[in-house]
Parts: C-alpha cells; structure tokens; sequence
C-alpha cells in the first residue's frame, strides 16, 4: 500500500463558526491503481490533498506514504516526505512563468541535490514521453494550458515518486487537452504509482479503480453511475 490514511479529521473556524470539513476520514490507494475523491465546491477535497501532502495539519489522525509516516508538525521532515514521495499536480499549473520547460521540470531535483547530468537524462526522457521535449528551452509562460499541464505532470514524476496527487487537472482545460491528460495519469498505473484524484471530471470516474464521495466532511465509496445522477 501506498497511501493510507487513518481517522484524520480537519476543522475550520469561518465567522466565528466551526466547519468540518474531513471527519474521521479514512482512504488507502495501492500501487498501480487510480483513485477519484468527488465532492461540491469547497467540500474539502484540496483540504484532502494538503492534509496528505503534508501542507495541513489534521486535529486527528494520521497519513502513511510509502510505509513511512508524514511528519506534519515537522517542516522539515513533511517537507522532506512531499518532495521524494509525491507528485503533486496542481489546478492551476503552478509554474515558474519565467523559467525554461526543463527549469520547471528539474525543480524538484534541484531541491533533493539531485539535478546532475542522470537527473536530466531522466527528465528528457519523462518529457519525450509526454510530448513536450521540443519546447524544453521555452519558457512556460508562453504555453498553452494543455501543455503546462504537461509540465505540471512532467514535474511532478521528476523525482520518481510513488504517489501523485491531482487536484482538479482537467478543470482549466478544453475538452480534447483534457482527454489527453486524462490517458497520461491513467497510464501512470502501468508504472506502479498510486494516483489519487480530486475531481468533478466524469471522465476520470470512468476510467477509476475505486470513486469516493467527499460531503459533510465524510467521505464514502461511490461509482460513476451515481455521481452522474446526483
């Protein structure tokens, strides 16, 4: 197992009053298998993935990666964990506007120590398969959605990590882009990564191993099916 986490539970304080957001969740995601968190706006599903990624600290309860746990209350070691262990996928990219493709991909390297002459091997390498080596030396401010996702995604598999995160990766992308990158984190599968993915996408539902529902701060298994008729 890859992921597991146990009981974790997650309050926030808005207007004087207590919203809880995760309540006692509880999920786990195997190498080689990609799993989809569904849920309204705001429901808590990036709360999810920062709880993860050791980004927020949970009230209670705890998260195991890889077979070691997330340090939350250690920046260090949380810090740690999240660049060797992860590969976070944001919505909106989060790249460097003006840095090259390969600057932005060599990132998470770089803060390991890890950004020699392998490294960058490594890096053409994940950037042919995911089609963006020709702009390496371009500057991700001048690319399309689609393909700063793809740096994104690039980025994120630098450092061979064992589980990714995608937080709404198709949101900020026309629909044929989308299907694209739908294929490339489904494919992480057959390299053993664990993915795990918040969405409102149905597409990815479809092409999930498992689908869970995020309201109420509970968090309950699902399918496509149901989601579509909600």
């Amino acid at each position: 197992m890859i992921l597991a986490i146990e009981q974790c539970t997650k309050s926030f304080r808005i207007a004087g009053k207590k919203r809880m957001v995760l309540d006692s969740v509880s999920l786990s995601v195997d190498a080689g298998e990609m799993v989809a968190v569904a849920g309204r706006s705001g429901c808590g599903k990036t709360t999810l993935l920062n709880v993860i990624a050791g980004i927020v600290v949970p009230e209670t309860g705890r998260v195991t990666i890889n077979g070691g746990p997330m340090r939350h209350r250690i920046d260090l070691l949380a810090s740690r964990t999240r660049n060797r262990e992860i590969g976070f996928v944001f919505q909106t990219f989060r790249l460097l506007g003006d840095e090259t493709v390969m600057a932005n991909v060599i990132l998470p390297a770089r803060i390991r120590g890890r950004a020699g002459s392998k490294t960058r091997k490594s890096a053409h390498e994940i950037m042919g398969k995911l089609k963006i080596y020709a702009y390496r030396g371009m500057k991700t401010a001048v690319l399309s959605g689609g393909q700063k996702q793809r740096v994104a995604i690039a980025r994120a598999l630098v450092n061979d990590p064992p589980l990714i995160l995608a937080d709404e990766p198709t949101a900020n992308l026309d629909r044929d882009t989308g299907n694209e990158i739908i294929e490339i984190l489904s494919g992480l599968r057959k390299e053993g990564k664990a993915v795990l993915v918040v969405t409102h996408d149905e597409r990815i539902y479809r092409r999930s191993d498992r689908i869970y529902s995020l309201a109420g701060g509970s968090l309950a298994a699902t399918d496509a099916a149901a989601l579509s008729a909600d």
